[in-house]
Formats: structure tokens, sequence, C-alpha cells
């Protein structure tokens, strides 16, 4: 018999199984499953724990991973193969299904997803409760929303690293990833979930959306470190976007584009230290980090890491020329997200542009492992701007699509395009760059890339350089993890395209 937890439900059990690079803020300790939820204050510190863990999990690797696997960057020469699994799709072949960084991936957001089920669960105890008063249940049902919200966050965002591109036409018939809304832990495994369908598991996120709606009524303000009215909309937004939901994408992004609560930033120097200070007053959602011990994911380490001196910035990965090409002169962007530098490490010689977007707030860099920490900016302004642009544009509604587009490009003075589809998308690689955007966008228009030319071709790693892949390449979609197939029979014929238990 395998001694194999499966872990779509094993990790729902309460406890914390995440990997040793991430979330170690996160509580640790058994709570007894029978008395652990009594009242208000019993639901709020178990969410202090879920909050805990975002602080990573939309950070660092859960970040750059995707963007390596595309167009935005070239490896150096000598980078030691950091993170090359991504870059170079193990030299065309694609990830395997043993690979950590997959494996961690799935295992912390299901990990999250089961502690929000047994807040959910803990939560409905309580408000069963007679005598329960009205303020104790406003308190549980808005914890209740957000517990609902980060569930349908999680189960979306496993669907952007392990499912195709939610398309109306055929999400009945393709793989979503396993669905589990119950707190149930058993070691029965004729009960473990199969996958379902992508429209199965979109239709979970829209309940759970909708609930935290209608729980979820503390109002946004910016840069604010939880989850408010105004973060659900945001992700409803990013979701209808990914269905192809064009009208309730636009609704919900326009919606929090007009009401003036998040102003896009015009200013150059306040601009660059938003990004540097975790102040940028753009931010719906940005969590909460008080010091370089209280966990997030270092962003930058691959594609800036320095000592600090003249000459020793060294970098194992470095944006595309064509990414540089898209800044126009007096785009405000440029200069806060990128940095010339001289380059003399590892045998590599010569000037190269770095990505320095997120360099690190110093209040919270305080050693050289944590020099790279912000606060991760879970939603902005401008991506709300760029969604109303886009679905303004795929209704054929072009007045509201140049609308939005316009406002931003003039706010980052950059230049003012007309609205088709192609310069929206140019507008959103301009904006989001190093976001984590690209592979899922790449995706959702259903279009291939091919690496360029590179910064300086004499510094560009061999291997990957020029990779080249087609319209819906199942390259882009990751493998469930080895781990998670052999511990569920339920799933032994779900593996995505392309992939075997072991690779």
């Amino acid at each position: 018999m395998k001694k194999i937890l499966y872990v779509t439900l094993a990790l729902m059990a309460g406890t914390a199984a995440f990997s040793s690079c991430s979330l170690e803020q996160y509580p640790d300790k058994y709570l007894s499953t029978e008395d652990a939820m009594e009242s208000a204050a019993d639901c709020n510190n178990f969410l202090v724990g879920i909050y805990a863990a975002s602080k990573s999990l939309f950070s660092g690797f859960y970040m750059y991973s995707t963007d390596f696997m595309t167009d935005s960057y070239h490896a150096i020469k000598n980078y030691g193969n950091w993170d090359g699994d991504y870059y170079t799709y193990h030299g065309g072949n694609g990830l395997t299904a043993s690979d950590s960084g997959v494996w961690s991936v799935w295992a912390n957001y299901y990990s999250v997803i089961g502690n929000c089920n047994f807040l959910i669960a803990g939560a409905e105890k309580v408000l069963a409760k007679e005598g329960i008063s009205d303020d104790e249940k406003a308190q549980v049902e808005e914890y209740m929303g957000v517990a609902k919200f980060m569930r349908a966050f999680l189960y979306f965002r496993l669907t952007q690293y392990f499912c195709k591109d939610y398309d109306p036409a055929s999400a009945e018939s393709v793989f979503g990833v396993p669905v589990v809304t119950k707190y149930e832990p058993t070691g029965d495994a004729s009960k473990y979930p199969h996958r379902g369908t992508l429209a199965e598991t979109y239709k979970q996120i829209d309940e759970d959306i909708a609930d935290a709606e209608k729980y979820v009524k503390t109002a946004g303000k910016p840069d604010y470190g939880y989850v408010s009215a105004d973060a659900v909309q945001a992700l409803k937004a990013r979701v209808a976007l990914t269905k192809h939901d064009w009208s309730t994408a636009y609704a919900a992004a326009s919606a929090l584009a007009d009401k003036g609560t998040y102003p896009l930033q015009t200013d150059a120097k306040k601009y660059a230290d938003g990004w540097i200070n975790d102040n940028l007053g753009e931010a719906i959602w940005q969590p909460i980090i008080v010091d370089s011990s209280d966990g997030g994911s270092a962003c930058s380490y691959f594609v800036h890491n320095t000592s600090g001196k003249e000459g020793e910035d060294d970098p194992q990965y470095f944006p595309e020329k064509w990414v540089l090409d898209l800044y126009a002169p007096g785009d405000i962007r440029y200069d806060a997200y990128f940095t010339e530098s001289d380059i003399n490490m590892r045998g590599n010689v010569g000037k190269i542009t770095m990505l320095t977007k997120f360099n690190g707030n110093p209040k919270l860099n305080t050693s050289a492992a944590s020099r790279y920490i912000n606060m991760p900016k879970v939603f902005r302004i401008s991506e709300m701007y760029l969604i109303a642009a886009e679905a303004a544009a795929e209704n054929g509604d072009s007045g509201n699509a140049a609308k939005y587009l316009n406002a931003l490009q003039t706010a980052r003075g950059a230049a003012v395009t007309g609205a088709s589809k192609d310069e929206i998308r140019a507008e959103r690689n301009r904006e989001l760059f190093g976001e984590g955007f690209r592979l899922s966008d790449i995706k959702r228009y259903h279009i291939g890339f091919a690496r360029d030319e590179g910064q300086d071709p004499s510094m560009i790693q061999d291997t990957g350089y020029n990779l080249s892949l087609p319209a819906d390449s199942p390259k882009f979609i990751w493998p469930i993890p080895t781990k998670e197939m052999e511990a569920n029979p339920q799933m032994e014929n779900e593996q995505n395209e392309g992939y075997s238990l072991e690779s």
C-alpha cells in the first residue's frame, strides 16, 4: 500500500505542509476540529494564517516562473541553469511532473484551499449558533467571504498553471483541477475527486466570487493590506476576462476604474518610488509585510542580483530586446522598471538592461537574503483599465476601448495609440511586465512566440535562446505533479497532454 497521502485532501486537515522556500510564517500546529471554531474571534485567528500565506503565494517563483517560459527574458551565459527547466523546456521536451517547483505550487495552493474550507465550515457553524449578535454575525460573514474569495482566487490560479485557456466552446470537455469544498479529510482513496471539467472548476470559482460579493463589505482604499469589496471586484474582472466573458469583465473593471479610489500615478519620481517603498497608491490589494522575517518571496534575485557594487550585478535573466523597444521616450515606466548596468561576472562582460521593478523595500531588506522583498501588488488599478479596454474592444466598443487604454497611456507619459487588439496587448506588456501575466495572456490570445535576438547576443545562454512555440502548445500547461498522480487513483488517466507520471 502506498504511504503517500493524497494532497488535495490530506493538506486540507488544517496543517501547513509547505515547501522550505516559502510561507514560513504560516501556522503549523494542529487544531481540534471539534472546538476550533466557536466564535468570531476563532474565525479571525484562523483567517490570520490564510493572510500570512498570501505574502508568498502571489510573489517570487509564483510570478516569474511562468514568465521564464515565454519570450519575456533571455538567460545570461553561464547562468547556472537557475530555473532552467522553465526557460529551456528541458531542451524542448517540457517540464517534468516531478519538478519541485510544480509540486510546490500545487501543494501550497491546495494547503491554503484546505484551510479556507475549514474556515468556511467553522464560520457556518458559528452563524448557526443561537443567540449570536448582529455584530458578531457581520464579522463572521465577512471572514467567510474573505475565505471564499481566497478559495476562488487559488482555484483560478491553479487553472492558470495546470489547465488550457477557458474557451466557452470547449470548457465542458477539457480538464479543470480537482475541486473540494468540504473539510472532510479521509484515507479512503475511492472518495478522492477526479479533475472534472474546466467549466466545473470555473463554476465553483464564480459561485465563490458571488458569495464574496455578498459578504465582504469592507471598503477598499489605496494599497490596502486586506481583502476588500474592491478586491473581490478586481478578481471578478480578471476571471471574467479569462473566461472571454467580455460584458462581465468590462462592467467590473470599468466600475473600479471610474470610481476614482485608486488614481493612476502620473509623476515619474513618485511612480518609481512607489515600486520601491510599496506606496504606489494604485494597489487594490497589497498584502502587508512587516519585516524581512514576516514572509514574502524575493522577486528579483534571478533578474537583478547585485552585491551593490559597481560592475558586480549578476542577473541570471534579462529582458528581451523587444520588451525594451515597446517603451517610447518619456514613458515613466521605463526608468521605474529597468536599469542599465555594467556586467562583469561569471565570464560575462558588457552592458545589460535589467528588470529592477522589484528592487526591494529598504524597510524590509535587512539582510542579503531579504534584499529583494516587496509587498506583492496582487491587484492594481492599471490592470482594471487594461481589462476594460480589452473587453470593450472584444465587444466591438472601440470608443470605450480607447477611453481606458488612452487614459492609462496618458498617465504614464506614453505614446497615445489607437485601441486595436494588438495595441491593447502591447500596453499590457508595458504595464504588467515581470508580474507573471505573459504566459496566461499568450494562452488567452491563442498565439505562439519566438524569442528574439536579445540585447547582446554574445551574452545569451546558447540553450533556449531561440525557442519558438506555436499557438496553443501543450507545453504552455504544467503537468500534474507526480506525487499527486501517484496518490490519487481517480486521476490515473487525467495527466495533461505530453506528460507521463514521472516526466
